[in-house]
């Protein structure tokens, strides 16, 4: 018998070039290869927030404390505004940048363009910092 697993469906921004009707056309095998582009895969990375460091709200304003000691903040804390705690929040559970770019898009008023990059560049710095953490 085989194990249960939760249902999970992930968005992928399909940067390969393709419409939607082209992909359909396409046979099982050329799909394969068409999803196993380099900026297909990129795209299907998930990430989620490292657990030494930890959020905090205090009087109403949001703090990153590092509890962990191997990281560049040992002896700082972070202070990051609205958009950044909603990243944080998205990115608690193991999620694509695509994933968080959809609920971002519910929440704000920018193109989807805007929030891609927006993401993009916190979870590409985040990553340096080891605030986040590639989910494999």
């Amino acid at each position: 018998m085989e194990k249960y697993v939760n249902t999970e469906y992930h968005f992928v921004r399909n940067s390969g070039g393709l419409s939607g009707k082209e992909l359909a056309k396409l046979s099982d095998d050329e799909l394969a290869e068409y999803l196993r582009q380099d900026s297909i895969l990129q795209e299907k990375k998930k990430y989620r927030i490292n657990p030494d460091f930890i959020l905090r709200e205090i009087a109403g304003e949001y703090t990153i404390i590092p509890t962990g000691g191997n990281n560049v903040f040992s002896n700082a804390v972070m202070a990051p505004n609205e958009t950044a705690v909603f990243l944080w929040e998205a990115f608690q559970q193991p999620s694509t940048i695509q994933d968080v770019v959809v609920e971002a898009m519910q929440k704000y008023d920018a193109t989807e363009e805007q929030i891609y990059n927006s993401i993009s560049n916190f979870v590409k710095q985040s990553l340096e910092f080891k605030v986040l953490e590639e989910v494999v």
